[in-house]
């Protein structure tokens, strides 16, 4: 772990690659729980990689006593130093008795967006293992992107039921878009045409369409590949389920910490934030290398990597 610590200030230096734009990033931190929070030189390296993102979406929170959260965000603060980032902590998730919890970290000095509403999906029809936490953000000086609000649904779909659980986000969006109409439009007709565009049980006749000058994004440990999610299945996804969603992460990019597999996803519905993205950003962090980590050092940390991207608002 000494070796970890005195290469971070590399990791900052190698990560500062587009200053001007904002770097959103998501991190599934693998049971951090009371174990990992009480390991103090683990949650610093754990706090130097997060305080690459200007706002972090995080997974897998599992600390009954619910100290761990801010115990990462104490470490954070530290690091981030004058920019210090806000909690925006859900409730804990899970039918089992293993809960999780979700994180949005928000540096709003630099991400240059503020919170405007988060709350766990209310999962009524019991289509989750742990329902997304979803959370909408203001652009506070919106510029050539147009883009003014956006909302982000962080997820952790359970591995062996991962493709009918991203099936039945069709359902969370269309819970949002009713329960928000104020973001799709001031006209009843948009409003509706987004619940119509919105195909819950897309056919390859009855695909979605959803178009709207709200931009959603999933974001999160989808768990879609290898085993959980086929390539067939990650096709139809594609080609039906989501074909009006861009895939910002594609199969090329290795998101679990052992290189084989694309576990962690971002799905964005929306042309303007799609286009503000940078080019050629929407990738993994490869801390294992960057820190000159062993494996089993950055197996420590997590079973995943980081994915990011940068967007100039």
């Amino acid at each position: 772990m000494m070796q970890i610590v005195s290469n971070v200030l590399f990791l900052t230096i190698v990560l500062g690659t587009y200053v001007s734009a904002v770097r959103i990033g998501s991190f599934n931190l693998h049971q951090y729980g009371s174990k990992k929070a009480a390991n103090a030189t683990l949650t610093n390296v754990v706090a130097k990689i997060i305080n690459d993102f200007d706002l972090a979406i995080i997974q897998e929170i599992t600390d009954a006593s619910l100290r761990a959260p801010h115990v990462l965000h104490d470490a954070l603060n530290q690091v981030s130093g004058k920019n210090p980032y806000t909690l925006i902590l859900s409730g804990r998730a899970g039918r089992s008795n293993t809960k999780e919890q979700y994180i949005f970290f928000n540096r709003e000095a630099t991400s240059g967006v503020e919170l405007v509403n988060a709350y766990l999906y209310e999962d009524v029809p019991d289509n989750f293992e742990r329902p997304p936490f979803i959370g909408t953000f203001k652009v506070k000086k919106p510029g050539k992107s147009g883009v003014k609000f956006f909302t982000i649904m962080n997820v952790h779909l359970r591995p062996d039921a991962a493709y009918a659980e991203l099936l039945s986000m069709r359902v969370a969006i269309e819970d949002f878009i009713t329960k928000h109409p104020q973001y799709f439009d001031e006209t009843s007709t948009s409003f509706n045409d987004a619940l119509e565009q919105n195909v819950v049980d897309a056919t390859v006749d009855n695909k979605p369409s959803l178009k709207t000058n709200h931009p959603i994004l999933i974001v999160g440990d989808f768990n879609a590949d290898c085993s959980y999610i086929s390539l067939r299945r990650q096709l139809m996804l594609r080609t039906i389920s989501y074909v009006d969603f861009t895939w910002v992460i594609n199969n090329q990019v290795k998101t679990n910490t052992r290189q084989t597999c694309t576990y962690d996803r971002v799905f964005i519905n929306g042309d303007k934030f799609v286009n503000a993205i940078v080019p050629n950003s929407n990738t993994t962090v490869h801390f294992q290398e960057q820190l000159g980590m062993t494996l089993d050092e950055a197996l420590d940390i997590s079973d995943h990597i980081p994915i990011k991207f940068d967007i100039e608002w």
